[in-house]
């Protein structure tokens, strides 16, 4: 037999996919039973601990089962569950953790070696005495067999006489040993072979004896039939089969939600199909299209329908993220502005995560401040309140009824604290027409990194919104450059400072992250072009205004440059300047103890003196250059949690620590973290000289949860922070001189920063003395 390496590297993705989604479905119905034997404020934060504890779970009750003699389907079950785990661990690359008793290898081949034992023959048949469990186990163990290799032994075991389906209850079955057989011939080199296997049984066979029955499982036949036509080169065969399987599907299925994954299987199948012919007419461009189109919003009823936003760390969270990026790879090789705004739609999607989950988990970590807080207490029933419905719901079957509860949630959290965390919570569909309109005169870049389906490997894609609405999709070339950066930067424990002392070539950077059409326009401008990004993952650490656009000029020489998390999270085309009056918490070395920093420059700017004891006083003061600043007495929290608070501008510098809602303002009175950050209300402008508090990180399968987005949350428009740690002097100096010119004419934050560090470059200072700022926008 030849090697798979004859088959079209389109059917082994759609192949591979296949198998991704289907595993996946399969494990999150097993760990959902773990998922019920936990307690209900327990959320797993990542996939390693929640697989491994499945299969602990499954493990152990094998062993129990084993050792009891209690009945042989709990044993079976057991090593099912566990077998799933295992196969889509190996998919997704997931490092498990299993007891030390399990051999993880071998789940299923125990359990049909179980199933031999407890056969029996009836009408001359031989059957197992649990028909599903036989039926369901054999194909699962003959899937395992193919994805680990073991083809030639896969294709033995779903090689079934058709006697044992026929009229014994495991009838729907029958599709998927079909299936198993076509998969391993297509990978096998042995396409010619497909279509005469079903073919016959179409026409001769098992399909037409139960035809009447139409079992939706029907369409999986279709759907082998047509990759094996397309293996052969019949793409005319292919194009009619996929077609028919999806119609199918339709008619018999209903559209019912256990169906969404075979459905969005097919409508990425028909899209493959198309777009692997190479350059296409109009026609089929809008065809591929509306079914990559399809394909995503089947995406969106599956994240819905199966509670995968907020269930973190779950099989098909981590399946999806895959497809995303297989909508993705797809949507940037095809040409046109639908195709690229379906391509910012997919990065959109990928992005949203509604993280009530993840602050339910980490609650604990801010409970005693939350709780200081009527707003605190308020939001905190309501996340709960959001994870409970979500969590109520029949798994694959959310109904009208949840839907209207999450909807009044959304507005409830909208009014409690914000529309931009009400979107993260309880996010629905991104509106591509919203977001341009949003960008208005300016420009946008828009990165996610999205993992492939059949290599794992993350593949990064970048969109380009131009001011006057038009859309560029496509997919980045990772060059040196910027794989070093990504490697580099990666562990979630080290420091941006660190990497960048090592050494970055800013030009290869800019080449390869700044589009053409970007930088052309950057160089004609007269004026500094305003450019927003929103980065994901690591590129949430790039010092974008470092980034050359030719061999001399940088970014921030050409453009004002401001961040946000999400271009969803945008609330306009434009921000205010900066007004007052101002609050003013600068925590002095002298003063503050281990949580002080060098403050004599911003103190300067803005007129306040140390007390003896160099202690420096909560203050208050009028953006105007000759206003005195007078106290505020306690402490920054309490006047932030005031309703009647009318600052428009704070600037806060202190030493910053953690991650995510551990994101903490060190400040010697009460702490801030970001977790207590979303209950305050923050002004308008918000300059924060305190090491790592910018830091914003954008996982890859959730929305960015740290401390400036608590302040976009909390009312703030523009914050201007640390996204490393930075020295006393480097902070000092820029923080002081982004007050000077906003005191000076109300300059906005994130010009102001533009003008500080344009006088950093030209002050030749090293690159460590100014890039580790940012400025952040909703």
């Amino acid at each position: 037999m030849s090697s798979d390496g004859a088959l079209s590297p389109a059917v082994r993705r759609i192949l591979a996919r296949d198998d991704l989604m289907m595993l996946a479905r399969d494990a999150e119905a097993a760990v959902d039973i773990v998922r019920e034997g936990m307690p209900t404020e327990h959320v797993f934060r990542q996939e390693t601990e929640l697989f491994s504890e499945a299969l602990k779970m499954y493990c152990d009750t094998a062993r129990s089962a084993a050792t009891e003699r209690v009945s042989s389907s709990t044993w079976l079950d057991a090593q099912d569950g566990a077998g799933v785990i295992v196969g889509l661990c190996a998919l997704l690359k997931v490092d498990l953790q299993p007891p030390d008793h399990a051999n993880v290898a071998t789940f299923y081949e125990q359990a049909l070696a179980r199933l031999e034992t407890d056969r029996e023959t009836l009408a001359g048949v031989d059957l197992d005495k649990d028909l599903y469990r036989g039926r369901t186990i054999r194909y699962r163990a003959a899937r395992d067999r193919r994805i680990r290799g073991n083809r030639l032994a896969a294709m033995a075991l779903a090689e079934r006489d058709d006697n044992e389906f026929v009229g014994t209850g495991a009838d729907i079955f029958r599709a998927q040993f079909h299936y198993e057989l076509a998969a391993g011939y297509l990978l096998n080199g042995e396409a010619a072979k497909v279509r005469p296997l079903l073919r016959e049984s179409e026409l001769h066979g098992y399909w037409k004896a139960v035809a009447p029955s139409k079992f939706v499982s029907r369409h999986r036949i279709d759907y082998a039939f047509a990759l094996g036509a397309w293996a052969e080169g019949d793409r005319d065969g292919a194009t009619k089969r996929l077609a028919e399987a999806q119609r199918y599907l339709h008619r018999t299925g209903g559209r019912a939600a256990q169906y969404d994954i075979e459905d969005l299987l097919l409508s990425l199948a028909r899209a493959d199909l198309l777009i692997d012919e190479g350059p296409l007419p109009l026609a089929a461009v809008n065809r591929a299209i509306d079914h990559l189109g399809s394909a995503l919003r089947s995406i969106e009823g599956i994240r819905d329908r199966w509670r995968v936003i907020s269930r973190s760390g779950s099989p098909l969270a981590a399946a999806i993220r895959r497809i995303y990026g297989d909508i993705a790879r797809a949507a940037a090789a095809l040409p046109g502005r639908q195709a690229a705004e379906l391509g910012l739609r997919v990065s959109l999607s990928a992005k949203q995560s509604g993280f009530a989950a993840r602050m339910r988990a980490d609650r604990f970590d801010v409970e005693s401040n939350w709780r200081t807080w009527r707003t605190g207490r308020r939001l905190r029933t309501l996340l709960d309140q959001v994870v409970e419905v979500e969590s109520g719901q029949q798994l694959g079957g959310a109904n009208a009824e949840s839907a209207k509860l999450l909807a009044d949630l959304r507005l409830r959290i909208e009014h409690a604290v914000s529309p931009l965390l009400a979107d993260a919570v309880v996010p629905v569909p991104a509106n591509v027409a919203r977001v341009i309109d949003s960008v208005g005169d300016r420009y946008a870049l828009d990165f996610v990194g999205l993992p492939d389906t059949v290599t794992a490997e993350i593949s990064w894609f970048r969109t380009l919104i131009g001011p006057t609405g038009t859309v560029n999709f496509c997919q980045l070339t990772v060059g040196e450059a910027l794989s070093a950066f990504i490697t580099a930067i990666s562990p979630p424990t080290v420091k941006l400072a660190d990497v960048l002392a090592g050494g970055v070539d800013w030009q290869e950077l800019g080449e390869q992250l700044i589009p053409p059409q970007l930088r052309d326009a950057l160089k004609l401008a007269e004026e500094p072009v305003p450019l927003v990004i929103s980065a994901h993952s690591a590129l949430s650490l790039m010092p974008w205004a470092a980034l050359r656009i030719d061999g001399q000029t940088r970014l921030v020489e050409r453009a004002v440059l401001t961040q946000t998390p999400v271009l969803t999270f945008l609330s306009g085309p434009t921000t205010a300047p900066a007004t007052g009056p101002a609050l003013i918490q600068l925590v002095s070395k002298t003063g503050g103890g281990s949580h002080g920093v060098g403050t004599e420059r911003e103190r300067e700017a803005w007129g306040i003196s140390a007390r003896k004891d160099g202690w420096v006083p909560l203050s208050e003061c009028a953006l105007e250059q000759d206003a005195c600043p007078v106290d505020v007495p306690g402490t920054l929290a309490a006047a932030l949690s005031q309703r009647t608070g009318h600052w428009r501008f704070a600037h806060i510098a202190s030493h910053g620590e953690g991650v995510g809602l551990g994101q903490t303002l060190l400040l010697p009175d009460a702490p801030i973290s970001a977790g207590r950050a979303l209950m305050l209300r923050w002004p308008q402008s918000l300059l924060i000289a305190s090491c790592q508090v910018g830091r914003l990180v954008n996982v890859e399968h959730a929305e960015p949860l740290n401390f400036v987005m608590a302040a976009l949350a909390g009312g703030a428009e523009q914050v201007v922070a640390c996204i490393d740690n930075v020295g006393d002097f480097s902070a000092g100096k820029t923080a002081a001189a982004i007050v000077h010119k906003s005191r000076a004419d109300g300059t906005r934050l994130d010009v102001a920063l533009r003008e500080v560090q344009l006088e950093w470059v030209k002050g030749r200072w090293p690159d460590l003395s100014w890039i580790l700022f940012a400025a952040y926008a909703r």
